[in-house]
């Protein structure tokens, strides 16, 4: 036991040296990051199609999405609506779990190439955890402005413009999907930004039609996967309704929905940082 106890101890040590190593090392070589440091960025209006405001325009395709009896998350819950609003689409998602809140907006040109990005993230009642981080695409290069409790900080990408992107919620990847006709066994790979993570990611990626399934409680539907191994599914009419982790429609799930409700007010992407 005590020999066991030693070993794991060692074993914690050791890999707490290399964390602290890795971090010094990634501080001391900001340049070698993929999206260094920058004192400002170019700041663009909200995107438009002319003079005046945008329409409240058409809804393309809405889901209300929770994790089923076999997801890892359980009181995981996805809403989504994608928009036309004039020569614009507009996705919006919101995910929420008992540990947080993650609002995601993203404004595409008629061809789903993405122009801007707003995220959202908090856990709810604790003050202090609420982070935004716009994303601008127009500019050359790419940018991020990130508000936190620690202020304003403001990056840039380095690599080119991204043509697709995958964030938290399986709803982002549907423009991808509707954008992209693909046959079964092939695939579309773009540069693709992935903000995920706190460290987004700036890279090709590989989006591939595997051939239709039959689903309980949903029928036939199309699969479609990003990194060989994350799959969504699509019906008929073009809306997400699951994915492989066990995420569903929420009208045919017998499971109660989650207890917890989320009490944070509605975001406002236009909002200034």
């Amino acid at each position: 036991m005590d020999g066991f106890g030693g070993r794991g101890a060692r074993h914690a040590a050791a890999s707490a040296a290399l964390a602290l190593t890795l971090l010094l090392g990634i501080a001391g070589c900001e340049s070698c990051l993929e999206r260094p440091a920058i004192e400002a960025v170019e700041r663009l209006p909200y995107p438009s199609c002319g003079e005046g405001s945008l329409p409240e325009g058409e809804v393309l395709s809405e889901g209300y999405l929770r994790a089923g009896s076999v997801a890892r998350t359980p009181d995981l819950v996805e809403r989504y609506e994608l928009r036309q609003r004039a020569c614009l689409r507009v996705l919006s998602s919101r995910q929420s779990w008992s540990g947080g809140v993650t609002d995601v907006e993203i404004v595409y040109d008629e061809a789903y190439l993405p122009l801007r990005v707003w995220r959202r993230t908090l856990v709810p009642g604790v003050e202090g955890t609420e982070e935004i981080r716009l994303y601008e695409l127009r500019t050359d290069p790419p940018t991020v402005t990130r508000r936190s409790r620690d202020g304003l900080e403001y990056f840039a990408f380095r690599g080119g413009r991204p043509e697709a992107l995958v964030g938290p919620g399986r709803a982002i990847l549907l423009p991808w999907i509707l954008s992209t006709p693909i046959e079964v066994g092939a695939y579309s790979r773009r540069l693709t930004l992935d903000f995920r993570r706190p460290l987004e990611k700036l890279e090709p990626v590989s989006l591939g039609r595997d051939p239709e399934r039959e689903v309980e409680g949903l029928g036939t539907v199309q699969v479609y996967s990003v990194f060989g191994r994350e799959s969504v599914f699509i019906d008929a009419e073009g809306d997400l309704v699951g994915d492989l982790a066990g995420l569903r429609p929420d009208a045919i799930l017998e499971t109660p929905a989650p207890s917890f409700r989320v009490q944070v007010p509605a975001p406002d992407p236009r909002a200034p940082l």
